[in-house]
């Protein structure tokens, strides 16, 4: 009897990838005016699934259950905005005031330093020496927030046909072939992982926001709603979004008290982010989707590159769909265990073998050096 055929491996396989993936990265560069929008509308439509699916469940009519959706998702915008446009118009009305304010407290600080033998200018570069390098930050900041606000039409009709497609995309896949149906099934699975993220990703951040609010408001710096919105935001941010958040209310405490009054808001600032972002996140969301820090703040520098602010909003969502659809890939699978933490490797195995066990490597193949497979 014949010996089976023996497959030849191709090494041209991560080449050809690597190449495909530079292909990628370009056409998602060039296309950010377009797909920045949609990709903000996709994740607000897999936040509003749920309660899409409730109200389908219940008899409603689609088009009555995308309205009221809609509509909440509307409402809780609307509130977003309003208070954040508030916030900025009071800060508009005191700008002049706390910018007197903040150069005459660093004139003061430097001063107190040097009489005790410490320059600290000598750390600090020239640039970030004047009180116009912060006001230019935070203007550009505000500047860009608005910008994403007025591309806020394209991103609700956008989410509009998204609500509607997903009512009628079980029913497509239930006419296509087996072989067709089960691999666009395992996005549904993907979007399901992604969805219980995103959810417990932004309780979390509203739980956050009101801690920060009334920690500064308890304190008496100005600005609480700001600082709570700033919060809430600066959340989705990895790494450095717990320094961005608490940059603000810092800065205020420091112009309207002092510096040690500013570094009592930044320690509750850290007491807070400890608590609820470093331990109790991490206990709702598990190890399930866990991420190398080297990753998550490599993802934080390539999408914000890539789609600027809003990519660095969706940084971690966008690097945990990857990962979790190279998870399920046998081929690419071990992308997945090098953008893993360390503490989910048997899981991230696992789930490769499950989903794709016929294009797993056989005995004669583990020692093999190659990890791509035709």
């Amino acid at each position: 009897m014949p010996n089976p055929p023996v497959r030849e491996r191709s090494n041209l396989g991560p080449v050809v990838g690597f190449a495909a993936g530079v292909v990628v990265v370009a056409g998602l560069k060039l296309a950010a005016p377009v797909l920045v929008p949609v990709a903000f509308a996709l994740f607000l439509a897999i936040l509003a699934m749920p309660l899409l699916r409730w109200l389908v469940d219940r008899r409603w009519p689609a088009f009555l259950a995308v309205l009221v959706t809609m509509l909440l998702l509307a409402a809780v915008a609307s509130l977003f905005v309003l208070l954040f446009l508030g916030s900025i118009g009071e800060l508009r009305d005191v700008g002049p005031h706390y910018y007197a304010q903040l150069n005459e407290r660093i004139s003061y600080t430097v001063d107190w330093w040097q009489a005790k033998g410490i320059s600290i200018l000598d750390w600090v570069p020239a640039r970030w020496r004047e009180p116009e390098t912060l006001a230019d930050l935070a203007g550009g900041t505000v500047k860009g927030l608005l910008h994403l606000f007025s591309q806020s039409m394209i991103v609700l009709l956008t989410l509009v046909f998204i609500l509607f497609e997903a009512l009628v995309v079980p029913r497509k896949l239930a006419r296509l072939p087996l072989r067709l149906r089960e691999p666009l099934s395992r996005f549904g699975a993907v979007s399901r992982e992604l969805q219980r993220y995103l959810l417990i990703k932004t309780m979390m951040s509203a739980l956050i926001a009101v801690a920060v609010g009334l920690w500064v408001a308890l304190l008496g710096v100005d600005f609480p709603v700001l600082c709570a919105l700033v919060a809430f935001a600066c959340h989705f941010i990895p790494n450095i979004g717990a320094v961005l958040a608490a940059a603000p209310a810092m800065l205020f405490a420091f112009i309207q008290f002092d510096l040690i009054q500013a570094l009592v808001v930044g320690a509750g600032y850290l007491v807070i982010g400890t608590l609820l972002g470093n331990l109790a996140e991490p206990a709702l969301l598990g190890r399930r989707l866990g991420m190398s820090t080297l990753v998550v703040f490599l993802s934080l520098i390539f999408w914000g590159w890539l789609w600027g602010p809003v990519g660095m909003l969706l940084s971690v969502p966008l690097t945990v769909t990857i990962k979790i659809l190279l998870e399920r890939s046998a081929v690419w699978g071990w992308v997945a265990i090098l953008l893993d933490s360390g503490e989910n490797l048997p899981a991230v195995t696992q789930r490769a073998i499950e989903d794709d066990p016929e294009e797993l490597p056989g005995p004669a193949d583990l020692d093999a050096p190659s990890l791509d497979r035709p």
